[in-house]
């Protein structure tokens, strides 16, 4: 990823680029500057609190140290406060909000042992079941204890891989509440119960193939998966059968999965990602039915920096410098 001064000199470049120089500018843009750029638009969206926007405060702050932990953006002892305060207010009470933060903590070179004076790494361990189940986890939450325990250096235990790797759906891919049931057809869905609304999905497929790679050999390949599921209009993906308009989330992290395993991307799979960033850095979640991107998104943005990095979890930190400054004008 080269170094941290190297990497804000050629982001200040390319925006004083896209300033003074007419459209095709845009065009030479690299990956690793577009994320830094969306990095540069995610870290102005910090709120006073240290938080960032987002369907979980927790949840996207801890992504946003990812982020910041990928790029070498030095602004994150403000997030790390965020989620310590949590913490102690035993606000980060599920296994996947404990995992997410056990990541971002690891990534932030502090240790999970005794964050906030809680050892979240062993609570995650400790809740195991005999049935390698993490308590009351859903798939996309084993998923991401799996990750934070190889986050923290160690081995997950057998029995939890191996629930994770028999929860995968006939087709391939992982659903995000719950293994794959004999009443449920090759999308892992009930068609026969009304209330059944989750189906095989890229999101936690994603997650299960990087926290899997290396321990375990799925029964069918989940490569196949997300090719079937893949938007041929945008060359993306989205989120699961029915849904399936490309948006920044889904695609980076199918991305991500495929650099787990060292997998060829498929033809225009990038372009999908740049294709709903913005000038300056932000990205948009998708796009309207009208084929126009939709507005400036923090949550897209925070999940396409890695995409666009081509960065798996768990993520391997760089030296941190000072946060990214851009004087890109919209």
């Amino acid at each position: 990823m080269g170094t941290t001064l190297q990497r804000v000199a050629s982001l200040l470049v390319v925006c004083c680029l896209s300033v003074t120089v007419a459209g095709p500018a845009a065009a030479v843009i690299r990956d690793p500057q577009r994320a830094d750029q969306a990095m540069a638009y995610v870290g102005a969206q910090e709120r006073t609190n240290g938080s960032f926007p987002g369907f979980s405060a927790i949840g996207s702050t801890a992504d946003a140290v990812l982020d910041m932990a990928a790029t070498g953006y030095g602004g994150e002892a403000g997030a790390i406060g965020f989620l310590r305060r949590q913490v102690r207010k035993d606000h980060v009470t599920t296994v996947g909000l404990m995992a997410k933060v056990v990541m971002a903590v690891v990534a932030a070179g502090r240790d999970p042992a005794t964050f906030a004076g809680t050892n979240l790494l062993a609570h995650i361990k400790g809740a195991e079941r005999p049935s390698g189940r993490f308590g009351d986890a859903t798939v996309f939450d084993q998923a991401l204890a799996l990750l934070a325990i190889e986050a923290a250096g160690q081995m997950p235990d057998g029995g939890a891989v191996a629930w994770l790797t028999d929860a995968q759906c006939p087709d391939g891919g992982w659903q995000f509440d719950r293994p794959h049931r004999a009443t449920e057809n090759r999308h892992c869905r009930n068609v026969s119960a009304a209330g059944d609304f989750f189906r095989s999905d890229t999101n936690t497929t994603a997650y299960a193939v990087m926290a899997l790679h290396g321990l375990a050999t799925p029964g069918s390949d989940p490569f196949t998966f997300f090719a079937a599921l893949r938007d041929e209009t945008y060359g993306g993906w989205g989120y699961t059968w029915g849904f399936r308009t490309t948006d920044a989330n889904s695609t980076a992290l199918v991305i991500q999965a495929f650099a787990t395993s060292g997998t060829p991307l498929p033809p225009g799979a990038m372009h999908a990602l740049r294709r709903l960033q913005y000038r300056c850095g932000s990205v948009a979640y998708s796009f309207t039915d009208a084929g126009k991107r939709t507005g400036k998104d923090v949550g897209a943005s925070i999940g396409a920096v890695l995409g666009f990095l081509r960065e798996p979890l768990p993520v391997t930190p760089v030296t941190l410098g000072p946060p990214w400054a851009t004087t890109c004008r919209p």
